[in-house]
């Protein structure tokens, strides 16, 4: 199978030299089709074209679309980005039935415009200049409304939708999603995300067959003369698209099941699975497969039946290993419950001292206190003066003595007693001195 790619604006091949040649960039016209048609081997009969384009001119989309037609090719065609405006066209040249699209793709269908009216302007207008202008107008008016007609038209025979919706859809000018272009019949079904793998089953199919609601008389008449009702009961063999793990892409021709050797499947090649297994495909049928080396050189049913016993073996192994792994967890935690415990002791003996500690901790007063009766003796001054008495008579403002009294200090308190005798003893010193 050839594959198609259209990746770039339709454009006629002038502008697509202009493109390259000034903007380095590219264009898709109808000179790369033929060119793309003449270089195909011969006696390959498909094409699978990859749609990523914006769309382009319209007369170039036309020519492509009927080229494709015209090449006896069996068309198959895929949305992987962008489909819009003219390459809504070309994906059409494929039979439904064969038209699918990634999952996140968008399509936008859309009446045609033109950017540049062909009207020119003078710098003066006279009656008659402006005659001309509008007969200009109207011939391009009455030419795109006809190519409005004639994409709706196509649009109606090659989806079978409703040609009001269509003209609506194409009224907005906005993109669509796959789950509508499905629904109106542009698409067969969208295509998921395929890995190759074996244990999951390595060959999905991208390709699901779908209603094919072809309105044609002589169709009609070649069902009935098949014995058939609808053509819905026709049922289509689809082909697998596997991808290798280098990403490449090759054809199976197979609805179901895994491929075989004898298969036809395209295009030739050497294909590495992400198993490991290896698919050959030559002249276009598969010639070899080769599954994954596991290094015991045996089949994979042999392998099951010969080694059952070892798996067995291998799993008690495997039970045993983490029942003794699950009892020395469990010993360890009972280490670890008794240490928790013994923590928790020490916590709660630390909470306690704390508590001691803080109930003999003295306050900033008591420690001013204790300051000041160190600073006047300590505990021997303290006791004296807790040994002393007095009264206190507010009517005179003085003290009244109850305190021991002699001859010369009757009536005096102890602390004027006391007082009176220092006194005393540092008289004595001064006259000492004398």
């Amino acid at each position: 199978m050839a594959q198609l790619k259209i990746y770039n604006e339709i454009v006629d091949e002038e502008t697509k030299v202009m493109y390259r040649d000034w903007f380095g960039t590219d264009g898709v016209c109808y000179k790369d089709i033929t060119d793309f048609l003449e270089s195909m081997e011969e006696g390959d009969n498909n094409i699978d074209i990859l749609l990523h384009c914006p769309g382009g001119n319209c007369l170039e989309g036309w020519a492509i679309y009927d080229r494709l037609r015209q090449s006896g090719k069996q068309i198959s065609a895929t949305i992987e980005g962008n489909c819009s405006s003219m390459a809504t066209i070309v994906l059409l040249a494929a039979p439904k039935e064969r038209r699918f699209a990634y999952e996140n793709a968008r399509m936008c269908i859309h009446n045609p415009a033109v950017e540049w009216p062909d009207v020119y302007t003078a710098e003066r207008l006279t009656a008659d200049e402006i005659a001309r202008m509008k007969g200009k107008l109207t011939a391009q008016e009455t030419s795109l409304i006809e190519e409005q007609n004639r994409i709706l038209d196509v649009y109606v025979e090659r989806t079978g939708a409703d040609r009001g919706e269509l003209q609506a859809i194409m009224n907005e000018d906005k993109f669509i999603d796959m789950d509508k272009a499905k629904e109106l019949g542009f698409i067969t079904d969208t295509i998921a995300p395929n890995t190759a793998s074996k244990k999951t089953n390595k060959f999905h199919k991208k390709m699901a067959q779908e209603k094919i609601t072809i309105e044609n008389k002589l169709v009609k008449r070649l069902l009935a003369l098949a014995g058939v009702a609808k053509i819905e009961d026709v049922q289509v063999p689809l082909d697998q698209k596997i991808t290798a793990a280098d990403g490449t892409e090759f054809t199976v021709e197979r609805e179901d099941g895994d491929p075989q050797v004898g298969d036809k499947a395209y295009p030739n090649g050497t294909y590495t699975l992400d198993d490991g297994t290896v698919i050959v495909v030559e002249d276009e049928v598969i010639s070899s497969i080769t599954p994954v080396d596991n290094g015991d050189g045996g089949d994979d049913n042999n392998d099951n039946k010969d080694n059952a016993g070892d798996d067995v073996a291998a799993l008690q192994a495997k039970v045993d290993e983490l029942t003794a792994t699950n009892e020395a967890l469990k010993a360890e935690n009972e280490s670890l419950k008794s240490e928790n415990e013994t923590l928790k002791a020490d916590n709660e003996s630390l909470k306690a001292e704390k508590e001691d500690l803080t109930k003999s901790q003295k306050t900033d007063e008591e420690t001013a206190i204790l300051d000041v009766v160190a600073k006047a003796g300590g505990k021997a001054w303290l006791d004296t003066v807790c040994q002393m008495q007095s009264t206190y008579h507010a009517g005179n403002r003085q003290f009244v003595a109850h305190g021991e009294g002699g001859d010369n200090n009757k009536g005096l308190s102890k602390t004027q007693q006391l007082l009176a005798k220092k006194k005393a003893e540092q008289e004595a010193k001064r006259n000492a001195k004398k």
